[in-house]
């Protein structure tokens, strides 16, 4: 196995979700820093090796899941923001 380097992301981030569209592409959804839950959502193209911002999410979310539902489609789940647990979902088109 063999690391690169990258450029950085837009907004640094943990308990963020990261998962591949059916692209060659990562979506990285959401997350915390410190003092701030996150709507922000970016893309890494691995081509071109920079992340791009990409639309918000309705809701800042962290710890939650996403599931491709279609080529078109990533339903993000649950998670917590400053009130608590979230029981909430979101259709996410890329």
């Amino acid at each position: 196995m063999k690391n690169t380097t990258t450029a950085s992301m837009a907004t640094a981030r943990e308990q963020h979700t990261a998962m591949l569209p059916n692209s060659s592409k990562v979506l990285v959804t959401g997350g915390y820093r410190p003092s701030a839950y996150l709507t922000s959502c970016e893309i890494y193209d691995p081509s071109s090796g920079q992340w791009n911002t990409t639309a918000s999410m309705a809701t800042a979310r962290q710890e939650h899941t996403a599931t491709l539902l279609n080529s078109s489609k990533i339903r993000v789940t649950g998670g917590e923001e400053s009130s608590g647990q979230l029981a909430s979902f979101e259709i996410y088109y890329p």
